[in-house]
């Protein structure tokens, strides 16, 4: 029997690592940043960049200890409920960051709630704020996709992003993509930004609607240093591609147009530098799922298998 040939690397998995960044072992090797904690729960919720530690307004709930490196916000008063403890210091701290003009990540705006995922209450910050507390963020991604009539062929609904948007103006996207707002569910982000961004209603897509799993992933970003965890949880939506079951754009304004592209198309894109970063891991996701990337196309297919479910350095849920 003749001896495998090696193959060389795709590409593919350096798109997954260009955003999932963060060193594989860093609950361990997470130096110079500092660890949240929310007493009485000792696990760790986030990591912090020293210059936040020395930026940011601390409110009197939270304490810094240098020796341990750790951010800790107290156990709640006997008479004070956990979540509204934790709410309202987060919530001083960021409106002071914000009135201070201190971090250009916040743009002086205040914004919509994300969820702190694993905390054993609910405890909510301003999504412009997440990152600066490093705190795990959700997302909800809808893939839509068309099969040719006469080939069967998958194609894939492509968004591009509107060019007057802050981040990744004019870079193409996953058919309808959303934060996941913290007193919601995934699927509540889905259904409500299909409309928004599609103009898919809900009485269509909420029973084609396929959910098909969750990225998870680690970013530091390259300028201002800071890390979050991302977890991305992932739907299918495939459609006839005539009458009411195409989108079109909504009425937010964060889409510029709908491209329906092949496979290979998106492949080529993608490695061409043009989607979005976090968006490749959605793609190649779903190409996997849908059998056009496989162990006998793709060199690193183990590892990039194993990249988009990486263990996450923070609790997703809660240990009580």
């Amino acid at each position: 029997m003749a001896a495998p040939t090696t193959r060389p690397s795709s590409g593919l998995l350096d798109l997954i690592t260009i955003f999932d960044n963060a060193p594989l072992d860093f609950e361990l090797n997470h130096h110079p940043y500092y660890r949240l904690i929310l007493a009485p729960d000792d696990r760790v919720h986030g990591y912090i960049h020293p210059t936040t530690i020395a930026r940011m307004p601390w409110p009197p709930s939270f304490s810094i200890n240098h020796d341990t490196r750790q951010v800790i916000l107290s156990a709640p008063p006997a008479s004070t409920s956990p979540s509204d403890h934790a709410n309202s210091a987060f919530q001083q701290a960021v409106d002071a960051a914000i009135d201070g003009n201190i971090f250009p990540t916040l743009n002086g705006l205040h914004s919509e709630y994300f969820l702190v995922p694993g905390a054993r209450h609910f405890v909510q910050i301003e999504r412009f704020a997440a990152a600066l507390f490093g705190i795990a963020t959700r997302g909800a991604h809808l893939t839509a996709y068309t099969r040719d009539a006469a080939t069967g062929e998958l194609r894939i609904w492509v968004a591009r992003r509107s060019k007057t948007l802050h981040t990744y103006p004019g870079m193409l996207d996953s058919t309808v993509a959303g934060g996941v707002k913290a007193s919601d569910s995934p699927l509540d982000c889905i259904l409500a930004e299909s409309m928004e961004e599609a103009s898919l209603p809900q009485s269509l897509v909420a029973p084609r609607l396929r959910a098909t799993g969750a990225i998870t992933m680690v970013n530091r970003n390259p300028r201002s240093e800071l890390v979050h965890s991302e977890i991305l949880y992932t739907y299918d939506l495939e459609l006839s591609g005539q009458g009411e079951q195409v989108p079109r754009l909504g009425d937010d304004g964060e889409v510029e147009e709908f491209v329906l592209m092949s496979c290979d198309e998106v492949e080529r894109r993608m490695l061409a530098g043009e989607f979005k970063t976090n968006v490749c891991a959605v793609m190649i996701d779903f190409l996997i799922r849908h059998g056009r990337i496989t162990p006998e196309t793709e060199p690193d297919y183990v590892e990039i298998c194993m990249r988009l479910q990486r263990r996450l350095p923070v609790p997703t849920r809660s240990d009580v």
